[in-house]
């Protein structure tokens, strides 16, 4: 599965993950993963796919006292980012996001985690 190749792509910043939900029917599959990152953070992970193509997706960065460092989504609920529906929430702010894959996300986080 994609979603493993893409983990093992990052073991550098991933100490380990554990797989809350995982079913495939028919064309869909759902997908729930909490990653424990090598700073003692979590990265949780919500994928949707349908045919192998990522639908509906959620990953949310929260450092180890539970809040929410940085967060990306495709809900569709904010209609006035200009990379809608993409986006992502940092604080209590809604930004355009330009990571939208959980490569993007997993590339974005190893940036932060190894230059500071």
């Amino acid at each position: 599965m994609i979603f493993f190749e893409i983990l093992n792509r990052f073991q550098d910043i991933i100490e380990s993950y554990e797989i809350i939900e995982f079913q495939e029917e028919d064309f869909i599959s759902r997908l729930r993963v909490k990653v424990r990152l090598i700073d003692a953070s979590y990265l949780w992970i919500r994928e949707v796919r349908k045919k192998n193509k990522i639908i509906a997706y959620s990953y949310y960065w929260m450092d180890n006292d539970n809040r929410i460092l940085t967060g990306w989504d495709n809900a569709p609920h904010h209609k006035e980012i200009r990379t809608f529906p993409h986006h992502k929430h940092i604080g209590n702010s809604i930004e355009p996001s330009e990571q939208k894959s959980l490569k993007d996300v997993l590339e974005y986080i190893r940036l932060l985690l190894t230059t500071s």
